[in-house]
């Protein structure tokens, strides 16, 4: 029985994730504002930095699509929501400096990969084009 049920227990030991930050950092929402449109035009509706140098989920309109962290900035946890009625960011704590290095590495290679990704998911879908 052990054997059957070690690998499960294994499995979701793996697959839990680091909590998330819960404050809302208003002020990271309006550092993050000029990215929106491009962010949007992808699909993007919610970016999760767990803040382990992990990969970085992307949520989307299509799924979920994982970039890396980006290599030349401090890793921070935290999660910009990209909604219908505006921007919304919480992190443990908002530093202009940091957030801003993070958004200006991060998203122009989440837009590219997740551009990619569409374009796949596209051609998947219809085969015959």
């Amino acid at each position: 029985m052990l054997a059957k049920t070690l690998p499960v227990v294994l499995l979701c030991a793996c697959a839990s994730s680091a909590q998330l930050p819960t404050p809302d950092q208003p002020k990271f929402a309006a550092m993050a504002q000029p990215y929106v449109r491009q962010l949007q035009s992808v699909g993007i509706t919610r970016i999760i930095s767990p803040g382990s140098r992990g990969a970085v989920l992307l949520e989307t309109e299509y799924g979920a699509v994982y970039v890396g962290y980006p290599a030349a900035v401090e890793s921070r946890a935290f999660v910009l929501y990209i909604g219908p009625d505006g921007l919304h960011a919480t992190a443990a704590a908002f530093d202009p400096v940091k957030d801003g290095q993070i958004l200006a590495a991060l998203v122009p290679e989440a837009v590219r990969v997740t551009a990619a990704n569409n374009r796949l998911g596209w051609l998947r879908a219809n085969p015959w084009h």
